[in-house]
């Protein structure tokens, strides 16, 4: 009888062996078919009055995209971020015009966010100034303007007929 009872031991043991094994090696597949997908390539960015448009290449499996974006380089995870973009661009509105801003894209799937894209940039630019007016007399001409604020120089381009 001991023998039996042995055997049976011996059994039930080396079932609860082969159990954990099979759980073990379940546990490392699972996690490692949960990773994120790649980030997004080809970012670019433009600026225009008081916004930046961002436009990226789609990610298949994406099921949105998180915009990470600062006024200065090294945007990061922790920089401000725009989450749930469901398309694979974006517009930037109501922001400063004369400024730089400095953006990073990510993936979103059910595993998560993923890496960041590599950095873009763009400039929104100064407004053009108002209220110009001309006034001339003994071959001078006389042009007068606003100031805008965070300009440091302006440009003038003239010609002798209309339509500059």
């Amino acid at each position: 009888m001991n023998k039996v009872l042995y055997i049976i031991l011996i059994f039930l043991f080396s079932l609860t062996i082969i159990s954990c094994a099979k759980k073990s090696s379940d546990d490392s597949s699972s996690s490692s078919s949960a990773t994120t997908l790649s980030p997004p390539s080809d970012l670019t960015a433009a600026g225009a009055a008081s916004q930046v448009t961002l436009d990226w290449t789609a990610v298949s499996g994406a099921s949105s995209y998180t915009v990470y974006w600062d006024n200065s380089t090294g945007v990061s995870s922790s920089s401000t971020a725009i989450t749930s973009v469901s398309t694979d661009n974006y517009t930037h509105s109501s922001l400063d015009n004369g400024t730089t801003y400095y953006y990073k894209v990510a993936t979103v799937d059910s595993a998560g966010t993923g890496t960041l894209s590599s950095e873009v940039n763009a400039a929104t630019p100064l407004p053009a100034p108002d209220n110009l007016s001309a006034s001339g007399a003994n071959n001078t001409i006389t042009l007068t303007w606003n100031s805008v604020s965070g300009a440091t120089s302006y440009t003038l381009f003239w010609d002798n007929v209309s339509g500059i």
